[in-house]
């Protein structure tokens, strides 16, 4: 045990002014030449032993030990230098100090208890709270290597610039496809004038309306398309599928010269160079997909929305620029594109996954493919107008993430590359933990009830937490507490230039978000399928009491936590100091939510965004998300009891002193039975209008998952994948005056072969 609380103590000593190296050091340049990178990673290694030793010859240790420490702390340096060649030796040695923090942490604990006189109900305890913070662990080493690779990063050898000239590769015919689901007919008309401006000849746009029921939102869309030639519009009323079902029917529609597909959402404006400066990209066959940020308007003049544009960027300034450098980036949607070919090749649109973007793209990649992310965005979207719709977005990437999960972790495992599986253990581990990432809040919810446990052990006077906090266990904890918080606030400043206010205000939103995708993230370990959820409209005026029914559960919790923090303050001592200190931050965490809430509805927007906020907010409960908190309830409950027949464990004494520190297409085209097809009449030129009748790093107690990718959240009723054999009621055809249609023939493909931030998309 000496041994290791010395090499743990000046292991934490060392990381503060390692991690201090990475945010505070700059490279210029995103191309470096590096030299010598074995011998860097080398020297790194010896400075960080002999500083090793050093403290640990300080805290009075022998010389053998001390000699120990040292050479374990170098080896642990060492053993990783073989990634400077791409990186500056402070990320080399903050990652392996990070990692030395982690595990020494863990080990010590084991070690401990393996060592103390425990009863059974007190093992159970102990190993709950051990395996969890294990799990956190492995959650905050995959925040930890973005942070890393994107902050000491010398070497982009996968950079594209799409920012210089135009490129000179061949233009292929591009078919635009533009889903809708009752959206505004004035802000899906703006969209189609921003694609018509393109600068680009070969290309169409699809605009798929999917079950729309009231006329008046589609029909003026309907007609605008009507006017344009390159334009057309299908509707489809009572489809199956959902979003994903939408597409999969304008895929087989579309246009048979179009060997790229482009995926827009209905609220973005796009530069007029978005296909010229992209779509060359996929004229190699080998590229599945090109990816761009998603971007947003509107957000620069209040300070909820500049907090929230900030929280999004994280996803694509960070964990895309990561996994893009490993062949590992997620597509996205809106605003990417995808070789024709190849998404046919692997089936089309997965229609039982809500998160049917980045589901793709892992099977792209794992059947060779190569994607692409853009750093440069080429358009700008509308972000959720209140809290309570940023909460159901939230939602459906998580539960869509862990679907994803759920579907192909045995993909995503170690192994060797087969013909049906070519994923690169790099790829598998980017998706990998990009889905592990999202369970980082319902375990921070579990750390929660083990704290509240601490404080009711004070109030009764017999202690039930299962491991003291005093010691070597204190400074590591609050260590990784304060370092973890630090570290995502840097991060958000340094990548996005967002002031530190802002920056506070991005992480603030992502502990708002905390119980929303803890609530998703047990109901995507047992449920299959999830729900797009749709409540009445709200009306009247907007203000606190709304802000505070759409956040009952959370104001609930933060007032509990607060409770909990006084009665554990008042007892004082360094364990009650402690827990109350930890749940103050965890009462800040799920206050948040009613604070951000009213900072939604009284933030300054455009006229017309703020008769959408107005009219269009709908409250979050449902039934999915009630499902998913009583999952929550029943797991902190039981982890609870689990505590509470604990008996006491006493303190031991850590202290540091001298003595003891402690290739076929499938015909998704053809088969009538999996979806009642639209009987089109007429030709299928552009213009034609289709209409028929028949979807960062943080610790232990302020785990959470870092955002994914951006996508408007859906408002159709529960996602369920529908087969039928023969439709109920024949599609009858609607024919557009003046545009006689005929059932198109589609000409066999000619070209062939990362939601998350992980949203999330993985």
């Amino acid at each position: 045990m000496d041994l290791l609380s010395g090499l743990l103590f000046a292991a934490v000593v060392l990381l503060v002014p390692a991690t201090i190296g990475v945010f505070a050091i700059r490279d210029a340049g995103r191309r470096r030449a590096v030299e010598s990178p074995a011998g860097r990673g080398l020297a790194a290694a010896l400075v960080v032993g002999l500083l090793g030793a050093l403290v640990a010859a300080l805290l009075g240790r022998a010389p053998g030990q001390v000699a120990l420490i040292g050479l374990l702390l170098a080896g642990s340096v060492a053993v990783w230098a073989p990634v400077a060649r791409d990186r500056a030796t402070r990320g080399l040695v903050a990652w392996a100090l990070s990692l030395d923090v982690g595990v020494g942490y863990l080990v010590y604990v084991l070690v401990w208890m393996a060592g103390a006189d425990l009863g059974t109900g007190e093992w159970v305890g102990g190993v709950l709270l051990w395996l969890l913070e294990a799990f956190v662990f492995l959650i905050g080493v995959g925040y930890l290597w973005e942070l890393v690779d994107v902050l000491a990063r010398r070497q982009w050898s996968s950079y594209v610039d799409a920012s210089g000239a135009l490129p000179t590769a061949r233009r292929p015919f591009v078919s635009l496809h533009v889903p809708t689901h009752n959206e505004p007919p004035d802000m899906v008309i703006a969209t189609l004038e921003s694609l018509l401006a393109l600068d680009y000849d070969d290309y169409e746009v699809l605009l798929v309306d999917n079950n729309t029921d009231d006329e008046a939102l589609w029909r003026p869309v309907e007609a605008f398309c009507a006017q344009h030639d390159r334009l057309r519009f299908l509707h489809l009323a009572d489809w199956p599928g959902y979003k994903s079902g939408a597409l999969n029917e304008a895929l087989r529609v579309t246009d048979p010269r179009a060997e790229v597909i482009g995926i827009v959402d209905a609220d973005y404006l796009v530069r007029p160079d978005f296909l010229a400066r992209c779509a060359p990209l996929l004229a190699d066959p080998t590229v599945s997909f090109v990816q761009t940020p998603q971007d947003y308007r509107d957000w620069e003049e209040a300070g909820y929305f500049r907090r929230l544009y900030y929280s999004y960027g994280y996803f694509f300034d960070v964990s895309q620029r990561s996994r893009n450098e490993r062949n590992g980036a997620i597509f996205g949607g809106t605003m990417g594109l995808i070789q024709r070919a190849q998404l046919e090749a692997v089936g089309g649109w997965d229609e039982w996954c809500i998160t049917e973007d980045a589901e793709l793209s892992l099977r792209l990649l794992r059947g060779g493919g190569r994607g692409i992310h853009i750093d440069q965005s080429f358009g700008h979207g509308i972000m959720p107008l209140t809290f309570e719709a940023l909460k159901r977005q939230r939602y459906r990437w998580c539960f869509g993430g862990i679907q994803i999960l759920r579907m192909h972790w045995r993909s995503l495992l170690p192994g060797r590359r087969t013909a049906a599986n070519q994923l690169t253990m790099a790829q598998r581990w980017a998706y990998f933990v990009g889905g592990l990432q999202w369970f980082g809040d319902l375990a921070s919810v579990l750390f929660t009830g083990f704290l509240l446990a601490g404080a009711i052990g004070l109030v009764t006077g017999h202690s039930i937490v299962v491991r003291q906090l005093s010691g070597l266990i204190l400074l590591c904890l609050v260590a990784l507490v304060v370092l973890g918080a630090v570290r995502s606030l840097a991060l958000v400043r340094r990548t996005s230039g967002a002031t530190w206010a802002e920056a506070r205000g991005a992480f603030g939103l992502w502990l708002a978000l905390g119980l929303t995708v803890a609530r998703a993230s047990a109901k995507g370990l047992v449920a299959r399928e999830g729900a797009f959820l749709r409540t009445p409209k709200v009306r009247g005026e907007l203000g606190w009491r709304h802000a505070l029914r759409g956040n009952l559960t959370e104001s609930g919790i933060a007032l509990l936590c607060l409770a909990g923090a006084v009665v554990s303050l008042g007892h004082g001592g360094a364990t009650g100091i402690v827990i109350g200190v930890l749940l103050l931050v965890h009462a800040l965490g799920y206050g948040l939510a009613p604070v951000n809430s009213l900072a939604a509805i009284r933030a300054d927007l455009p006229e017309d965004l703020r008769r959408r906020r107005a009219s269009g907010l709908r409250s979050w409960t449902g039934p999915a998300a009630r499902r998913g908190g009583i999952l929550v309830a029943l797991v902190a409950t039981t982890c609870l009891g689990l505590l509470v027949v604990a008996a006491p464990v006493g303190a031991p004494d850590l202290t540091p002193t001298k003595d003891r520190i402690a290739g076929v297409v499938p015909r998704i085209s053809d088969d009538t039975t999996r979806h009642p097809r639209p009987s089109v009449t007429g030709s299928a030129t552009p213009g034609a209008s289709l209409s028929a009748t028949p979807t960062p790093g943080v610790p232990a107690t302020l785990a959470t998952a870092a955002p994914t990718s951006a996508a408007p959240a859906p408002t159709s009723a529960a996602p369920t994948r529908t087969v039928r054999a023969t439709p109920t009621v024949a599609p009858t055809p609607t024919v557009v005056a003046g545009k006689p249609t005929a059932s198109p023939t589609r000409k066999p493909a000619t070209s062939g072969p990362p939601t998350a931030r992980p949203t999330g998309r993985p």
